[in-house]
């Protein structure tokens, strides 16, 4: 079985106050996170993780939190990825060793095949970026071609858009799904209804 998710934003201390979330502080999010997320994924599953994994200073120090979370890892980099972004090759050779030790794969997107369907895999959606505001890191976004998208990065509570030009576009973000991995069968389901609504 396949996954999908991002913006877990382990150890973000400020999170819980930007995005409402439901936790004490920042150390029972991350084990709430923990707790759902192999609540759902087997140690045989893939998830995929759209970006923006933790924020904070001891990135090195807390990657290794990751390796509590069952199923094989693939990172599709976000913007508060510290590979992410311009640097010197050596800064993100190391960021990518240090990532690399705790994911599976690490790719800036991917396109997968979800039943029928080609789907796009990205941290940032075709367009938008949050309820009102200003789209940043636009020349780093997938070319809108009609491929439905999976996304995060906008903390939006809406899991279904469309891009300016129509495509759909899925919200895999913890906010808006419980903080729980999203199955493929729930993708599979949510392609199904756009092709009903499409014929």
């Amino acid at each position: 079985m396949r996954f999908f998710t991002s913006d877990t934003h382990f150890w973000h201390a400020r999170i819980i106050e930007l995005s409402n979330r439901p936790f004490r502080d920042v150390e029972h999010m991350n084990e709430e996170i923990i707790l759902r997320w192999n609540s759902k994924v087997a140690p045989t599953d893939t998830v995929y993780h759209l970006g923006d994994v933790m924020l904070g200073q001891d990135f090195v120090e807390h990657l290794p939190l990751l390796d509590r979370l069952q199923g094989e890892k693939i990172l599709v980099v976000g913007n508060h990825d510290r590979m992410f972004g311009k640097m010197s090759t050596e800064k993100y050779d190391r960021w990518m060793n240090a990532y690399g030790e705790h994911f599976d794969d690490i790719v800036e997107a991917k396109l997968v095949t979800i039943g029928e369907h080609n789907v796009y895999l990205s941290h940032f959606p075709y367009d938008g970026d949050g309820e009102g505001k200003e789209d940043r890191y636009t020349e780093l976004r997938i070319l809108d071609d009609g491929t439905t998208l999976v996304h995060g990065h906008t903390h939006s509570p809406k899991r279904i858009t469309r891009s300016k030009r129509g495509t759909l576009q899925i919200h895999v973000g913890q906010d808006v799904w419980n903080y729980e991995p999203v199955s493929e069968e729930m993708i599979s389901f949510i392609l199904g209804l756009d092709d009903e609504r499409n014929n």
